[in-house]
């Protein structure tokens, strides 16, 4: 099931938004039309303004909207640095903690990673200084309701702006702040020894974090989970990318693979897979690849069906096929980005191979071994 759909593209970038995304939003718009208190001079929320509920929410919602833009924005400046670096950026997802790129490849270089991983508080803090400009200079009229209603929005905007950028540079890994920290310990260290420091001082954060808001505020602890996850699936995915460093694709596939025909019979490909102990396969017909199968295309076909349903009834044409000198860690990313669990190898044209998950995950115990 699809939890997030794309809303438009920005520097060809796909922007998304996650379901999750629309239950904050509306929480932030509640919060903004129903409450208003003061902190470090600003007054946030429409709560004790003189005008009613239903006026109230919808400058809760506009607001709302406005402050994930800056949200937005602050991923793009993230984006936009690692374009720059020649890295390719999959999408912007906005979601319940707020936005995160999806970057096809985090640099190694400590000095790109940490040029990127700066740009998105400073893009914040930008954004958040001269929205206090503006409210600073609306702040020495005194007030119709009007000017109280724009004082309130810029306030708001600018405290959450600079609010968000000093939550980034808190040095926990995986947000900004840890990404610097890594980046700084890279610089003087093995890089996998680095995000290791750089992870453990972030999981600690996180649990400090979540112990303070079981007492103080419950949405820390939720955000502390986050980054306590998020610090653990960056440590595995770089344990990942260092096992299979320097590794082939050929290194690993599974050669002179063998093949089914598309005429063959679902009964006679079960037998077939019991024989070779594969479970999936390339569909080979007049010396070409039409499709893959796999065993997971025989489920939901009763035994009594398997005789008269064909391999090409069920198989899959739009197969993915990757170079025997490609990167092994591209497999995996290919295979993870597109939920396929094998890939065909293919070299000049001709089917030499095919890698699969198990494959992938039989380099990586090994090389950890």
């Amino acid at each position: 099931m699809k939890t997030s759909f794309q809303i438009g593209k920005i520097i060809g970038i796909p922007i998304k938004v996650h379901f999750s995304f629309i239950i904050i939003l509306a929480l932030f718009a509640w919060a903004f039309a129903a409450e208003s208190f003061s902190i470090f001079g600003f007054t946030i929320g429409f709560g004790n303004l003189p005008i009613s509920l239903g006026v109230q929410f919808l400058l809760g919602v506009v607001i709302a909207v406005l402050l994930f833009v800056c949200v937005l924005l602050h991923e793009l400046g993230h984006s936009y640095v690692t374009q720059k670096f020649g890295y390719k950026i999959n999408g912007i997802t906005l979601f319940i903690f707020g936005g995160v790129s999806q970057t096809e490849e985090i640099p190694r270089n400590p000095k790109q990673e940490m040029s990127i991983a700066i740009v998105g508080p400073a893009v914040s803090i930008f954004i958040g200084f001269v929205l206090y400009l503006v409210y600073s200079f609306i702040n020495q009229f005194s007030g119709s309701l009007s000017l109280q209603i724009v004082s309130v929005s810029f306030g708001t905007l600018a405290f959450y702006n600079l609010l968000l950028a000093g939550f980034n540079l808190i040095p926990a890994f995986p947000i900004d702040g840890g990404r610097v920290l890594r980046a700084g310990l890279a610089m003087r260290m093995d890089y996998g020894k680095a995000t290791r420091v750089a992870s453990g001082f972030g999981k600690g954060v996180a649990i400090f974090m979540a112990v303070f808001g079981i007492f103080y505020n419950l949405w820390l602890t939720f955000i502390a989970i986050f980054i306590y996850f998020g610090a653990s699936q960056e440590q595995q995915a770089l344990g990942v990318s260092l096992a299979l460093e320097n590794v082939k694709v050929k290194d690993i596939m599974t050669p002179n693979v063998e093949s089914v025909s598309p005429d063959m019979s679902l009964r006679k490909l079960s037998d077939y897979m019991f024989a070779h102990k594969h479970l999936g396969y390339p569909v080979i017909e007049n010396d070409k690849i039409v499709g893959t199968v796999s065993v997971m295309d025989l489920r939901g076909i009763g035994k009594d069906r398997q005789d008269s349903v064909l391999i090409k009834d069920v198989m899959h044409k739009n197969f993915l096929s990757i170079s025997p000198e490609d990167d092994a860690i591209n497999a995996f990313k290919t295979m993870a980005r597109n939920h396929n669990d094998r890939l065909i190898v293919q070299e000049n044209g001709n089917t030499v191979g095919i890698i699969s998950w198990s494959d992938v995950l039989h380099a990586i115990k090994m090389k950890e071994n």
